[in-house]
């Protein structure tokens, strides 16, 4: 080895240790550049320092003897010798810093410590250890001085079993290597202690060796023994069994692991002889699996296979075994690795379950005949039940037709008071009668999943006006305080069902007054609040309240409430009405509008119905100046406490608050005074300025038991009860103030001329008859229909001619030229719905013009209107027939 090209300093001698040869590093720790002329001796170089016995082997240049010598400058030489390197005696020389490692060189120093490995050394007696500075450093100790300050930092756990392996290696040489844990920060780190022994002068016995952390090595050596027991765990919970196949020499040699011959009953010696493991397939499936097999292990095909083992004890497996294929680097097939699953509970259980599933098939066989035979039964119930409904609902409606038209027909002339109520009350019952009759029909429509909704834009608070105005009376009767709260928020528009909407609320209020007036106290307040809550830009939610103080409902009755047909006892029909059935429409139709309905009560402390209606679509209203003034009196009303003051501050360009003496001259044509009379104060103030008024347009906000005093003080003005107004309402009020002048009266909606006598079905007082409009078909089979309709088309402006059946219907219509046909449907000999089309198909023969058809029928199925059009019918009206919609009808169709 060229020596030049090394960065130790070496030299060779001879062996009268003349210096021969030495490198760069040499020459220049040595400082031979003077002697390279002649040679010189080693020792007048340096000097041996406290030579004695143990230098013996290094003066003989025995190879791996070492010795310490002094450079005439005081540097301390570590020299070793060595006959490797060269062919004459090699010495090896390092300087040294410390005299407690005479025997390892620098280089084997910086090595170690490169490698985070620690050195120790110590000797029998454990006196004067040395521990490297790595050695210190991987302990996390600043210097160790004394062995047992090594001993120490050892885990107690683990320190008997370390002094014994140090015992038994200095008593027998065995080579000492052993683990231990030292706890660094309170975490135990796992390290590896390396030595052997070594003999100095004489017997002397030194022990040296290394240190290395290995706690990473240790972690993942746990964690792979875990997987690995976790693996085996799951193997064989699973019944999974690996195998593999592994070619070596032209020859295939088989394997499988302690759960395969488990699964497969065989014994230790018997793993990997595949003849015996054949031995164990059924019989009838050996050749196809050892075809399999083969067939893999040449294509490299995927192997995949279910089969039966047969064990010693003639217990029949079931088992899937399924392997991959894996090829070396040249693309031969060389292995091929697979498992096998033990499914024979899975089998057994397929097999249960098959047997089970035969038999069920039998019993729902049986059930679905069974089911079969009652499920006709009941369509034929359900068929039976709507045919007598829709005949009763006819048969019902047609005489109460007659019954409430007559009533209107009455009130439209001049009666005493007593009369009048008679009247009235005679009217609220016979349309009382009309909504149980709704009802009945409405949870018929239900149970038959026919209830459908008609969306359409509304306006919310219009229709809670309306509600309000047919409760009022009602409530003020039975002494019931009816109180609306309506949300500012409340879009005008809403895009819902406003019918249903307003028959939930009637069925709530209509319950919240019956419950909380007499009998149920002396004295009710019922509390209706409308509030609307954002979810987003696009859908909000419609809340609905309605309070009252009355009798409640015990906890019992509450679970069964909104079944139909359910009050909260048998007496309570009897005493305060009703059929039961309110409470189940309305959860019905909110439940198919996607809401919720729910109550809170309390007996004798009254009850609270929430009902929350999502709306998909809604708009905003925009306020609209209708006045340049309103002027609000009096001038210390609060406004924050009034909803009518935030809503007549949307209808003017300027709000004034003033007193009855600040009020501005009449001639403003564009000005409103807005009364406030919340109390006989006000209303003695309002008594004084009666006359000032009178030249003004004036709207009164009121509280209730005022009504009547300020009808009589100022006839012109218009009224709004506080407590039900709504923004409808108020502002319905204005526009009709700002329409009318306090001198002028509204015009009849409705104009109603003087009654005839009778029509072309016979009349003694023709002359009467020339000022209505003719051309009117009436087919109707009752009598008392007959006469009313008659006295109805009279008051509206019309004669008619009358027939009483479908067969005579056909005859006039083919005789006389007429404008428009109202026909019952349902009449003996031909109905309404075969002369209609019997006129349809001569119409269509003839070419004749199609004369409108209007049915006017009793039965209140949502889809009589879709059953007409198909007989070519225009349009449909119930019985029974109100004015305001008849004249509607007629004025839609008439002459087109």
């Amino acid at each position: 080895m060229d020596i030049q090209s090394l960065d130790l300093a070496i030299l060779t001698v001879n062996s009268q240790w003349q210096v021969i040869d030495f490198n760069q590093a040499a020459e220049t720790l040595l400082q031979l550049g003077n002697h390279k002329a002649q040679p010189v001796c080693f020792f007048d170089l340096c000097q041996i320092a406290e030579p004695g016995e143990a230098d013996s082997d290094f003066l003989s240049q025995t190879a791996g003897s070492s010795a310490l010598a002094i450079l005439p400058s005081g540097i301390r030489l570590n020299i070793i010798v060595s006959n490797h390197l060269s062919a004459d005696t090699c010495l090896i020389i390092n300087p040294i810093s410390h005299q407690h490692l005479p025997h390892l060189g620098e280089l084997a120093e910086l090595a170690l410590q490169c490698s985070d490995i620690g050195v120790w050394q110590v000797d029998t007696t454990f006196e004067n250890p040395y521990f490297s500075q790595t050695f210190c450093a991987l302990l996390h100790c600043p210097s160790l001085t004394d062995w047992h300050d090594f001993t120490n930092l050892i885990y107690e756990d683990d320190r008997p079993l370390a002094l014994s392996f140090i015992e038994e290696h200095i008593q027998s040489n065995v080579r000492l290597k052993f683990e231990f844990r030292v706890l660094i920060d309170a975490v135990p780190h796992w390290f590896e202690l390396s030595g052997d022994q070594r003999h100095g002068c004489g017997a002397h016995l030194s022990l040296f060796g290394t240190l290395r952390e290995c706690t990473q090595e240790k972690q993942m050596l746990i964690h792979l023994n875990s997987a690995h027991e976790s693996r085996r765990i799951a193997l064989e919970a699973g019944k999974v069994g690996t195998w593999s196949v592994l070619r070596k020499n032209a020859q295939w040699y088989w394997d499988w692991d302690p759960q395969t011959s488990s699964i497969f009953d065989l014994a230790a010696q018997d793993t990997g002889r595949y003849e015996k493991w054949l031995e164990r397939i059924h019989p009838q499936d050996r050749e196809r699996v050892s075809n399999g097999l083969k067939e893999a292990l040449e294509s490299g095909n995927d192997f995949e296979q279910v089969f039966r083992a047969t064990l010693p004890s003639n217990e029949e497996l079931h088992i899937f075994a399924k392997g991959v294929v894996a090829q070396d680097d040249y693309g031969n097939n060389y292995r091929l690795d697979g498992v096998c699953v033990d499914q024979s509970e899975v089998y057994r259980a397929n097999m249960e379950l098959s047997k089970l599933n035969a038999e069920l098939e039998t019993r729902v066989k049986a059930r679905t005949s069974d089911l079969k035979c009652a499920v006709t039964k009941a369509e034929r119930a359900s068929r039976a039940k709507s045919d007598f409904l829709a005949m009763m609902s006819h048969e019902l409606r047609t005489p109460m037709n007659a019954i409430i038209g007559s009533l209107e027909l009455l009130s439209l002339q001049k009666h005493d008071p007593e009369e009048m109520e008679l009247l009235e009350t005679a009217s609220v019952s016979a349309k009382n009668l009309v909504d149980i009759l709704n009802d009945i029909l409405d949870i018929n429509k239900i149970e038959a999943g026919k209830l459908e909704l008609e969306f359409r834009e509304f306006d919310i608070s219009k229709t809670l006006h309306n509600v309000l105005l047919t409760f009022a009376s009602n409530a003020e009767k039975r002494h019931v305080s009816l109180k609306v709260i309506e949300s500012q928020q409340l879009p005008t528009m809403l895009y819902c069902d406003e019918n249903r909407i307003r028959q939930v609320l009637f069925n709530l209020l209509s319950n919240a007054i019956k419950f909380s007036g007499p009998p149920a106290k002396g004295s009710g307040n019922v509390v209706i609040e409308v509030d609307w809550q954002i979810q987003s830009h696009s859908q909000g939610e419609l809340c609905i309240l309605v309070k009252d103080n009355g009798i409640g409902i015990d906890e019992k009755t509450q679970r069964k409430l909104f079944h139909p047909f359910t009050q909260a006892d048998k007496s309570t029909t009897r005493v305060y009405g009703g059929t039961g059935l309110g409470l189940a429409i309305s959860r019905q139709i909110i439940t198919l509008m996607g809401g919720r309905i729910g109550l809170k009560s309390k007996v004798d402390r009254g009850s609270i119905f929430r009902v929350s209606i999502p709306i998909h679509r809604f708009s905003h209203h925009c306020d609209t100046a209708l006045f340049q003034d309103i002027y609000i009196t009096p001038a210390h009303l609060n406004p924050s406490e009034s909803y009518p003051y935030s809503v007549l501050e949307g209808l003017a360009l300027h709000m004034h608050q003033a007193d009855l003496e600040q009020l501005p001259p009449p001639d403003s044509d564009k000005a409103l005074i807005c009364c406030f009379i919340l109390s006989e104060q006000n209303l003695a103030q309002l008594s004084d300025y009666q006359e000032t008024l009178k030249t003004h347009r004036v709207l009164i906000c009121h509280q209730s038991g005022f009504t009547e005093q300020l009808k009589n003080l100022l006839p012109d003005a218009t009224f709004l009860n506080i407590d039900l107004t709504t923004r409808y309402g108020i502002t319905r009020q204005a526009m009709h103030l700002l329409t009318y002048t306090a001198d002028q009266q509204p015009v009849s909606n409705v104009p109603l001329p003087a009654v005839p006598s009778s029509t072309h079905a016979g009349t003694d007082e023709p002359g009467t008859v020339t000022d209505l409009r003719p051309g009117i078909l009436l087919v109707e089979d009752n009598t008392f229909n007959q006469n009313l309709m008659v006295k109805q088309l009279a008051k509206l402006g019309y004669t008619c001619t009358l027939a009483e059946n479908g067969q005579q219907g056909f005859e006039s219509w083919r005789q006389d030229d007429y404008k428009l046909i109202l026909t019952d449907c349902h009449m003996p000999v031909v109905d309404g719905y075969e002369m209609a089309k019997r006129i349809r198909q001569t119409e269509k023969q003839l070419a004749l013009k199609a004369i409108p058809i209007v049915a006017v029928t009793g039965a209140a199925i949502k889809n009589e209107l879709e059953n007409c059009h198909l007989y070519g019918i225009n349009d449909c009206i119930g019985k029974p027939v109100q004015l305001e919609r008849f004249k509607t009808v007629i004025e839609k169709w008439y002459g087109k």
